[in-house]
């Protein structure tokens, strides 16, 4: 990995530029930078919530895009609100605490470790983490393109792999089958079977 960087004034620099957005201003020009908008509706800034949206996209196994969202939240909370995740899960930081209940049994309290969100009650300081928390988890891996063919051909084969399985296109048979209707080879036409999943083409020599 190179050590050469550069510094404010575009001179080449063995020193790391500090990344880290400490401020609002730092983190509304990370956003703007970035291309990050608010999309908040009238209804969700009426209940004091905030969300932003990432002009990059997670390309599913069956070639459906969906945007990268993050919500703040009055309470204190900040939550990944993107629309492939099952539910609204938080994006605090954790700590663990202590806690105790009744065991109705036994007659007697009960001592469990358990984890809770750290609580970000200023606004411009949940502003500041969610900038940092997207940098981290969402610009400093590796981001790759797909074109429109490419997405159409993984939707083709999602569908196929679906038609095959649940509307009974094809014949699934086992391995040993499959290697005595090779042998056999009684049909001119190409066949397609599935076997644990995998499509095997069947052509006449």
């Amino acid at each position: 990995m190179s050590n050469r960087y550069l510094d404010e004034a575009g001179e080449i620099t063995s020193k790391q530029i500090d990344t880290t957005i400490k401020d609002r201003t730092d983190a509304l020009g990370f956003f703007k930078l970035m291309g990050i908008k608010e999309i908040t509706t009238s209804r969700q800034k009426k209940n004091g919530t905030t969300v932003y949206e990432l002009p990059i996209s997670k390309l599913s196994y069956t070639g459906s895009t969906y945007k990268y969202k993050y919500a703040i939240y009055d309470s204190g909370y900040i939550r990944n609100v993107s629309d492939h995740c099952s539910s609204p899960w938080y994006i605090n930081k954790r700590y663990e605490t202590n806690e105790m209940y009744w065991n109705s049994y036994y007659k007697k309290y009960t001592k469990y470790k358990t984890s809770k969100a750290a609580f970000i009650d200023n606004f411009d300081d949940q502003l500041v983490y969610l900038a940092n928390y997207i940098l981290k988890n969402r610009y400093r891996n590796k981001l790759y393109s797909c074109c429109d063919w490419n997405i159409e051909q993984i939707k083709e084969c999602s569908d196929f792999r679906y038609k095959a399985r649940w509307d009974g296109d094809t014949v699934t048979i086992t391995r040993n089958e499959y290697n005595e209707l090779k042998k056999a080879n009684p049909l001119q036409d190409e066949v397609v079977v599935f076997i644990n999943g995998h499509r095997y083409d069947i052509r006449q020599t």
